[in-house]
C-alpha cells in the first residue's frame, strides 16, 4: 500500500491567511434563462417499428420531437416536454417512447398516441441510454455515475430494478442483439490500461528526457510517471519495467456483454478505444460496431505528442471474434505535423455516433469534429466515403424501408435527411426551438472543430470531452520550453517560477471556470487566452487562433456548469450518520471550524481558509515545501471530486481505472490524502481517523454550484395524487423554489391541449394563458388524471418563464399561442388579434440564427414597451461595420433584423467574429456572430 503524500486532485493543499483572496474574474457569457450543461448525445434518434415516425431528442429545449416520415420529407408533428438534458430515445412498440434525461436522472415515458409524458421513472445519477431486451422486453438503463445497468419491468414501474454492476467507469451506450438475449454496454471512460506513480514512488528512476533538457533551464523537478500495461507488464515511455511498484490490476474493459435473461455479466473486451462513444449491433448478423478515440498516453512530452494525442477509431466484431480495428484516418501521417490540407479535408474526428445500414453492408460513423459522416465497408474495414453533413453530427439512423439516412446535428438542433444511395442531402429540418445563446452555438465550432489541430481530427473536446474531462493524466511537459514566472497577487513568499517539465497532470474540467482565478494545476495560465499557443505546440496547428476565434471559444467554455452532486439530498443538505459511521454533515462542520494545517507559517488554518466557499479555492498557489511536494501548486476547487472514484491502491484489487485524485492522479482516495503529516486531526488516532472519514464524505458531497432540485421531477397521474412519497418530494421542490435554489414548472394537459404553469411563490402557480387565474398547488394537482398526467420539474434559476410559459421568448404565452393557432416554438409566429404581448416580455437580443436560404443572419430582439431602437454590427476592434436599425421607433414585441454580411458600403466583410449591439429601453445588449465566409 502506498502512503506517500500527493497533491489533492481537486482538493489541493491548504494555504491562506484567513483574508479573502482577490481572484481575477472570468466572466461567463450568460443568458439568464439558459444554463449550459452540454450533455453529450448517446442515441438521439429512433424510429417506431412501423416506420411511420422518427423520434429525435431536442436537448436544449428539454423535449422529444416526433416526425412523420411517411411523406417525401420528415414533418415535425409534435414536441413533447420531457426532463432536462435528454440524450437518448428508444421505442417500445409503436405507441411508446422512453427518453433518457441525463441531468434529471430519470426516464420520461411518452405516450405516442396522446403525445404526452405519462410517467417518470427515477433511475439514478446521470443515466445515458436504454434498450429493451430479455424476457418481457425489460428496460435496461445505463446509469453512468453509478457504474451500473439497471433493469426495469416496463409493466410495473414500482417494482425495484435489478442492478447489474459494470466493471468499468461510466457505462454509457447500449445495444441489444437481434434475438434480444444479449445486451452490450460500452464503458465511456476506459481505464486505458494506464496508471500513475507519484514523484516519491518514481524516485530517481524516471526515463531520460527526450528531447533533452535545454541548457538554459534549471534542473527539472521530480515528477510522477504515467505507466501503461503492455503484454502483461507495466512500462514507461522508454520501455523500463515497473511491475514491482504496481500491486493492483487495471484491466482494459471497454465493452461489456450482459445476459439479458440472467441479468449478469457474460464477458468483457478491450483494445478498442479509450473513450468509447458509439455502439450499434446489426439485428440480423449480430455484428457489433463501436466508435471512439484512443488516448496516446504512452507518448510522453509535448514535442513528441504534438498533433497526435488521440486517434480516431472504429471496430467491428461478433460475439466470438476479436475486434477488427479500423483507423478512421489512415491517410494521415502523424509523424509530420502539421499535415497537408488534404489531411483536414478528409479527416474524421470525435466519432460520437455509429449505425448500420439495413442490409449490414455499411457502417456509418458521425464525425463531430469535422461535420462529416464516415461510411465504412465492414467486410474490408475501409472508409469508403466521407460525406459532408449538418454541423455537429451526433447520431445517425438508416431507414430500413426507404433509401434514406437521418443525421442529427447537435450544434444547430437540426435533422438532415440523406439519400443512402448517393449520400446527397434531401433536406434539413429543425428539430425544434433551440434556446441556446448564439454565442454558445458559434463557439461550439472552435471547441469541437478539427480545424484547430494539425491534421483536422482533434480539438479541445478530444480530452475535455463534452466540456468535461477524460479522467487521464497526460505528461505534456516540454524540456525545450521556458519557465513561467510567479504570477502576481500570490501571498506565499516562497513560490518559484514553474518549470516547463511538469510531469503527469490530470485533465481538468472546463466546467465552472468563472471565479476560480488562474488556470491549470500550477496556475501558470492567466485565462483561456493563455492557452492559444497550445493549438500550435500541442494540437499541431500551423498558427494560433485569431483573437476573434479565441473570443468565440471563450464564449462557449465560460458558461459551462457542473451538474448537481448526487451525494446531496434533494433539499441540498448533507447526509448525516451516528458516531462511528462517516457523516458528511459532521465533516462540513470540521472543514469550516477546525484548525488542521501544521506547516509553518500557516499552522492553525482551517480547511476553509484555503478552500474558500463556495468553489473550494481561494485562487492562491502554495509552495512545494509547505505541502511536502516537489512543485508549487494552486489550491484547486472541490466541486467534482465525486467523479474521481474507481481506483484503489491496494494489493490484489481489480480497479475500474488507474487514476484517482491529486494533480497526477496517483492518489486513490481522500482519506489517505488527509493522513498526510501536513494535517492535524488530533492525537488520538481513532478519533482522528473518524474525523478524516467525515471530511472525506463531505468532500465527496461538496456542492457543485447546481442544486439537486434542478432537473428533479415528479409525475402525478390521478391514481397517485395523494401518494405520500410523491407529495413529500413535491413539497421539497416547492421549498427549494421558495429558497431560490431552483424554479418550478409544471406540464400537463387540459382535455387534449398541452398546458404549462410556473410556480410564482406562496403556493401559487401562474398559467400559460394570460387571462387564466393562478392556481394553488392542490388545484393544479387536481388536474392530473390518466391521459392528462402532470409533471413538475425543477429548472435552473431564471429559466422558469421560458421553460414553463413562453418557450420561444416572444412575449406571448404558449397557451395563448396554441389558442390563436400560432406556434409557441417559433418567435416569428405570433397571434395577431385577441392576445396582447406581456408587459414582462424580455427586452434585448433574443436569438441570432442563420437564414435557411443563406441570405445572412437573422437577429431577433424584444421590446417590453415600444421605443427607439439602435441595432448595429461592429468588428472585433470595436469599429462600426453597419447599422441595421438607427433610432427607429418600434412597437412592443419581438422584431427581426437581418445582416447579409456586408458593410455600410455594401461590400462583403471578411470571415471572423463580429459583435451585434442593441441599444433600447435605456440599456445595451451585445452578442457575437461568426461570419464563416
Amino acid at each position: 500500500m502506498r502512503r506517500t503524500l500527493r497533491m489533492f486532485a481537486v482538493a489541493g493543499p491548504l494555504f491562506g491567511t484567513g483574508m479573502a483572496a482577490v481572484i481575477p474574474p472570468l466572466a461567463p457569457a450568460v443568458n439568464s434563462d439558459f444554463t449550459h450543461f452540454e450533455s453529450g448525445h448517446v442515441h438521439p434518434v429512433a424510429m417506431t417499428p412501423d416506420g411511420t415516425r422518427l423520434l429525435v431528442v431536442n436537448t436544449p429545449d428539454a423535449r422529444l420531437s416526433v416526425f412523420d416520415i411517411t411523406g417525401p420529407a420528415p414533418v415535425r408533428v409534435a414536441e413533447i416536454p420531457v426532463g432536462l438534458e435528454p440524450v437518448s430515445v428508444a421505442v417500445r412498440g409503436n405507441g411508446e417512447a422512453w427518453v433518457v434525461n441525463h441531468l434529471s436522472d430519470d426516464v420520461s415515458i411518452v405516450d405516442l398516441a396522446t403525445m404526452h409524458t405519462r410517467a417518470t421513472l427515477r433511475v439514478g445519477d446521470e443515466p445515458s441510454d436504454i434498450v429493451f431486451a430479455g424476457p418481457g422486453d425489460a428496460a435496461f438503463v445505463s446509469v453512468s455515475q453509478e457504474d451500473a445497468v439497471k433493469v426495469y419491468d416496463p409493466n410495473d414501474l414500482e417494482a425495484p430494478p435489478t442492478v447489474i454492476p459494470i466493471p468499468g467507469r461510466a457505462p454509457r451506450s447500449l445495444a441489444r442483439n437481434g434475438g434480444g438475449d444479449r445486451v452490450l454496454v460500452d464503458v465511456f471512460n476506459s481505464s486505458a490500461a494506464a496508471t500513475a506513480l507519484s514523484a516519491a514512488e518514481a524516485g530517481d528512476s524516471l526515463p531520460p528526457l527526450d528531447p533533452p533538457l535545454s541548457p538554459s533551464l534549471p534542473p527539472a523537478p521530480r515528477t510522477g510517471l504515467v505507466l501503461k500495461r503492455d503484454q502483461g507488464h507495466w512500462t514507461d515511455a522508454s520501455g523500463h519495467l515497473w511491475d514491482s511498484k504496481i500491486p493492483y490490476e487495471v484491466p482494459l474493459v471497454e465493452i461489456v456483454t450482459l445476459d439479458a435473461a440472467a441479468r449478469t455479466v457474460l464477458a468483457t473486451r478491450g483494445e478498442i478505444a479509450s473513450i468509447v462513444m458509439g455502439l450499434a449491433v446489426h439485428p440480423a448478423s449480430g455484428a457489433t460496431a463501436v466508435s471512439g478515440t484512443y488516448a496516446a498516453l504512452e507518448i510522453q512530452l509535448e514535442p513528441n505528442i504534438r498533433g497526435r494525442m488521440t486517434r480516431q477509431r472504429a471496430a467491428i466484431f461478433t460475439a466470438d471474434s476479436p475486434a477488427a480495428l479500423i483507423e478512421l484516418n489512415p491517410h494521415v501521417d502523424y509523424s509530420v505535423t502539421p499535415g497537408p490540407p488534404s489531411d483536414a479535408d478528409s479527416a474524421l474526428g470525435i466519432p460520437t455516433g455509429v449505425g448500420w445500414s439495413a442490409d449490414g453492408g455499411r457502417v456509418y460513423v458521425t464525425s463531430l469534429a469535422t461535420d462529416k459522416l464516415g461510411v465504412i465497408d465492414p467486410s474490408s474495414g475501409s472508409v469508403v466515403a466521407r460525406v459532408p453533413v449538418v454541423a455537429g453530427p451526433t447520431g445517425v439512423f438508416a431507414d430500413p424501408a426507404r433509401p434514406r439516412l437521418y443525421v442529427v446535428g447537435r450544434f444547430r438542433n437540426q435533422l438532415q435527411t440523406l439519400s443512402s444511395s448517393d449520400f446527397s442531402s434531401l433536406g434539413v429540418a429543425s428539430v425544434g426551438f433551440d434556446p441556446t445563446p448564439d454565442a454558445i452555438v458559434n463557439g461550439r465550432r472552435f471547441f469541437y472543430g478539427g480545424f484547430t489541430s494539425g491534421h483536422g481530427d482533434q480539438s479541445c473536446a478530444s480530452c475535455h470531452v463534452f466540456g468535461d474531462v477524460d479522467h487521464f493524466a497526460w505528461n505534456l511537459g516540454d524540456p525545450q520550453g521556458a519557465m513561467s514566472p510567479v504570477p502576481s497577487g500570490m501571498i506565499d513568499p516562497l513560490l518559484l517560477p514553474s518549470h516547463p517539465v511538469k510531469g503527469p497532470m490530470m485533465t481538468q474540467s472546463l466546467r465552472g471556470l468563472a471565479g476560480t482565478g488562474r488556470l491549470h494545476w500550477r496556475a501558470d495560465r492567466a485565462d483561456l487566452n493563455a492557452f492559444n499557443p497550445a493549438f500550435v505546440g500541442l494540437m499541431g496547428r500551423s498558427s494560433a487562433l485569431p483573437d476573434s476565434e479565441m473570443k468565440a471559444l471563450s464564449d462557449f467554455v465560460l458558461p459551462l456548469v457542473y451538474p448537481p452532486n448526487p451525494h446531496q439530498f434533494l433539499d441540498r443538505s448533507m447526509p448525516d450518520a451516528p458516531p462511528g459511521v462517516a457523516s458528511a454533515r459532521r465533516g462540513e462542520t470540521f472543514f469550516k471550524t477546525s484548525p488542521t494545517f501544521t506547516r509553518p507559517p500557516f499552522q492553525g488554518l482551517r480547511c476553509v481558509n484555503c478552500h474558500a466557499l463556495p468553489l473550494g479555492t481561494n485562487g492562491q498557489i502554495v509552495d512545494g515545501g509547505a505541502i511536502l511536494g516537489p512543485q508549487d501548486m494552486k489550491i484547486p476547487h472541490l466541486r467534482n471530486l465525486y467523479t474521481k472514484t474507481g481506483f484503489e491502491d491496494s494489493a490484489g484489487v481489480v480497479n475500474k481505472r488507474g487514476f484517482g485524485f491529486t494533480h497526477d492522479g496517483s492518489l486513490d482516495n481522500l482519506f489517505r490524502f488527509l493522513k498526510s503529516p501536513i494535517f492535524d486531526f488530533g492525537s488520538r488516532e481513532s478519533v482522528a481517523d473518524a474525523a478524516r472519514r467525515d471530511v472525506e464524505r463531505y468532500l465527496l458531497a461538496f456542492d457543485t454550484g447546481m442544486a439537486p432540485a434542478v432537473g428533479a421531477q415528479v409525475t402525478f397521474d390521478g391514481s397517485n395524487n395523494a401518494d405520500a412519497g410523491l407529495i413529500a418530494r413535491l413539497d421539497t421542490l416547492i421549498g427549494e423554489a421558495n429558497r431560490g435554489s431552483c424554479e418550478l414548472i409544471a406540464k400537463g394537459r387540459i382535455a387534449t391541449t398541452p398546458r404549462g404553469w410556473k410556480y410564482q411563490g406562496a403556493g401559487s402557480w401562474v398559467a400559460d394563458l394570460a387571462a387564466e387565474a393562478s392556481r394553488s398547488t392542490a388545484d393544479l394537482l387536481a388536474l392530473a388524471s390518466s391521459g392528462r398526467e402532470l409533471t413538475v420539474t425543477g429548472v435552473p434559476v431564471g429559466s422558469g418563464q421560458r421553460m414553463g410559459l413562453d418557450r420561444d421568448r416572444d412575449g406571448f404565452r404558449d397557451g395563448d399561442e396554441l389558442l390563436a393557432g400560432t406556434d409557441p416554438g417559433d418567435p416569428q409566429s405570433n397571434p395577431t388579434t385577441g392576445v396582447v404581448v406581456e408587459a414582462t416580455a424580455r427586452d434585448g437580443l433574443q436569438r441570432l440564427w442563420p437564414s435557411p436560404s443563406g441570405a445572412g443572419t437573422h437577429i431577433d430582439y424584444g421590446l417590453a414597451r415600444g421605443g427607439p431602437v439602435h441595432l448595429a454590427i461592429f468588428d472585433i476592434a470595436g469599429r462600426r461595420v453597419r447599422g441595421l436599425v438607427d433610432g427607429v421607433a418600434m412597437p412592443a414585441g419581438v422584431h427581426t433584423a437581418t445582416w447579409d454580411g456586408r458593410d455600410a458600403a455594401g461590400r462583403p466583410t471578411k470571415a471572423g467574429v463580429y459583435f451585434v449591439r442593441l441599444r433600447a429601453a435605456g440599456r445595451v445588449w451585445t452578442s457575437t456572430v461568426t461570419r464563416l465566409e
